[in-house]
């Protein structure tokens, strides 16, 4: 299966669950670089905190539910947010909003009137109102939001980062390099007065992603030099890495990211799952059990602990993993998992329920799966069911994609299958020659050729029985010379010496040449020299 198919759905559920409460400005990161959900669930998290302003995290939390469409619950936030702290002027630019929605202009000046009471020279504050007329409809409102950006940029000498970030916003979808001098501007002018701005440097990261991905990394790998707490520093480039298939350095980067507070379950089962793909089988597993110790019944960790668990030759364990995976009735199962569950079930020698996993693993993609086959086979072959052994390797071959190992491994079925039939059947020549055939084919290509030929013969004998032909002694021949070609497989491969010049030497006695035989009985005693009836043999002759 694919990485990035697989980490999908390693990602799966609850993947917006905080995991600690950490600082709320990380909610509120997160909301001005668009990251709505896990703003939201960062805001709710850090709401009750010792060092949260919530002013300002009601404001945000209102905020976002003023995106969810829910106005009563927007309107209650802004004014906590307000009780919270009346003279922050963010929440009357809230509530400002939805007057404005509600097509109450009046009441929306009056609201934005109130909130620059307290500092008439907020620029930032001018953003934010300029930001809630676009909201609700920047055409509609173009002059308005003019004024007030026009107004921001005058008591701020041209230097509020806010405005900039806003009127890249508004370009992005018009013109991208527009959008990404508004941002770079952003930047420049917080750092100027010694401050980072990490929506700027997100949002224009966001928008070289697709066309210069090197560049987009740098600016996040810059942004987490600058800022190396900011959750949103940390998750965003563990993202650029994953989205642009930098899995290594993925890993890496949300190694570092999981020991910052805010970051969420969904992190740490993508993280489970690169390391995974990165061998580190043990560390995945670790990460995994961790999900599940808080989160038992999730799917995706108990896919990556069977995985792991598979991968680390704790069969026991992995099929432990896989029975909890498999208990899940509406989820959404792939062929990796009935395939590592299948090789879980073949290792602990329980073929007849591996063959039942692997079949459903073939049977959710036939074309895509057509390895599983040869998984089937072999299987089969545990069962000593050798006509279903015979079956699925051929059609394993028959489906193409076939290398010569395969053919090697179905001639073998073959030579089981004939080993099965009567001594002298039709059936058992068929088998035979059907091995024969896909020993031929291999023959054609491979590079190592002796134990094919070896092969070859013993299919021949399946065959001819206890008749020695002229064709076996060929191939033992041609066997020899394979062999030969290293004299270290003189040792290697003995047995394979010592069949092949006793059957010569016998054939050759048989046929009346003793001088031939000689020798082939004198090579059988060199490997063999207290071989009693060869001694026998030689005597004779």
């Amino acid at each position: 299966m694919k990485l990035r198919s697989l980490l999908s759905l390693c990602m799966g559920g609850l993947a917006l669950t905080a995991l600690a409460q950490g600082g709320y400005q990380d909610g509120v990161d997160y909301y001005n670089a668009d990251r709505f959900d896990k703003a939201k669930t960062i805001l709710e998290k850090t709401l009750n905190d010792a060092g949260t302003d919530k002013a300002v995290s009601y404001f945000y939390l209102g905020s976002l539910n003023l995106r969810d469409g829910n106005t009563a619950e927007a309107a209650s936030n802004f004014n906590k947010g307000v009780t919270a702290n009346p003279q922050n002027g963010y929440n009357y630019v809230g509530l400002g909003e939805i007057a404005l929605r509600g097509g109450n202009k009046a009441e929306a000046e009056k609201q934005f009137k109130q909130a620059l009471s307290f500092n008439k020279k907020d620029a930032a504050l001018m953003a934010a109102i300029a930001r809630a007329y676009a909201n609700v409809d920047p055409v509609a409102y173009a002059k308005e939001i003019d004024k007030y950006i026009a107004q921001g940029m005058k008591v701020s000498k041209n230097k509020e980062p806010q405005i900039y970030v806003l009127q890249g916003d508004l370009s992005k979808n018009l013109d991208k390099g527009v959008a990404a001098g508004y941002y770079e501007q952003a930047m420049i002018y917080d750092e100027e007065s010694g401050n980072i701005n990490p929506e700027a440097y997100v949002k224009y990261s966001n928008l070289y992603n697709k066309v210069n991905s090197d560049f987009a990394i740098g600016k996040l790998v810059e942004l987490n030099e600058k800022l190396p707490t900011s959750a949103l520093a940390q998750s965003e480039l563990a993202e650029k890495y994953y989205d642009n298939n930098q899995f290594t350095r993925a890993a890496e980067q949300y190694g570092k990211y999981m020991n910052n507070p805010n970051h969420f379950q969904g992190d740490e089962q993508r993280y489970s799952g690169l390391l995974f793909f990165g061998k580190k089988y043990q560390e995945s597993l670790d990460m995994a059990n961790q999900v599940l110790a808080k989160d038992p019944d999730n799917e995706y960790m108990q896919r990556m602990v069977m995985l792991n668990k598979a991968a680390l030759e704790d069969y026991p364990g992995a099929e432990e993993a896989g029975k909890k995976l498999f208990a899940h009735k509406n989820a959404k199962f792939t062929a990796t998992d009935y395939m590592t569950y299948g090789e879980v079930l073949g290792k602990l020698g329980r073929p007849d329920e591996a063959i039942a996993a692997y079949e459903a693993a073939y049977n959710l993609n036939p074309e895509k799966n057509k390895q599983v086959l040869a998984e089937i086979s072999e299987m089969y072959n545990k069962l000593e069911n050798d006509a279903k052994s015979v079956e699925y390797m051929q059609k394993f071959v028959d489906a193409g994609d076939a290398t010569l190992n395969d053919y090697f491994i179905l001639s073998n079925r073959y030579k089981n299958l004939g080993l099965s039939l009567p001594e002298g059947s039709p059936e058992r020549a068929e088998a035979a020659n059907n091995g024969i055939k896909y020993i031929d084919m291999a023959l054609a290509e491979a590079a190592n050729k002796g134990p094919l030929y070896r092969n070859k013969a013993t299919l021949l004998m399946v065959r001819d029985g206890a008749d020695t032909t002229p064709e076996l002694i060929q191939t033992y021949e041609e066997m020899l010379t394979a062999y030969d070609a290293d004299p270290a497989n003189k040792e290697k491969y003995k047995d394979a010496y010592m069949t092949a010049y006793m059957r010569m030497g016998s054939y050759y006695m048989n046929s009346g040449d003793k001088a031939a035989a000689r020798d082939f009985f004198s090579k059988v005693l060199e490997l063999d020299p207290e071989n009693e009836p060869v001694k026998e043999v030689m005597k004779k002759l």
